[in-house]
């Protein structure tokens, strides 16, 4: 039992780093999930160490690899929420701007 929980730990994490890079693509949605992933490889990881297994190959990269894929997916929410608030408001600034203009208001 306890291989299989080395090993699940070692794919949430690779999973992680995978969803935590491309936070960046879908605004943070994918980091929430590089979130979860590396969550429960770090908990995978502590039941390997329980049973034994805990030094393992299977388990170490388990380690590495979450902790890689949580500061990925840190960083993918972070940029995530900033590229969609910079998004959000440069519609928001580009619709104000031109409804100005239509009106008669000059921009120079």
């Amino acid at each position: 039992m306890s291989k299989k929980n080395s090993i699940t730990s070692m794919a949430l994490g690779i999973a992680s780093v995978v969803l935590g890079l491309n936070g960046l693509e879908s605004y943070g949605i994918m980091a929430v999930a590089g979130l979860v992933c590396a969550i429960l490889s770090m908990n995978f990881k502590k039941k390997a160490d329980a049973e034994g297994m805990g030094e393992s190959g299977f388990a170490k990269a388990g380690k590495i690899t979450s902790i890689v894929g949580l500061v990925f997916s840190i960083i993918g929410l972070v940029g995530g929420i900033i590229c969609g608030i910079c998004i959000c408001t440069g519609a928001v600034a580009g619709t104000a701007l031109g409804g100005l203009e239509a009106a008669g208001y000059s921009f120079q």
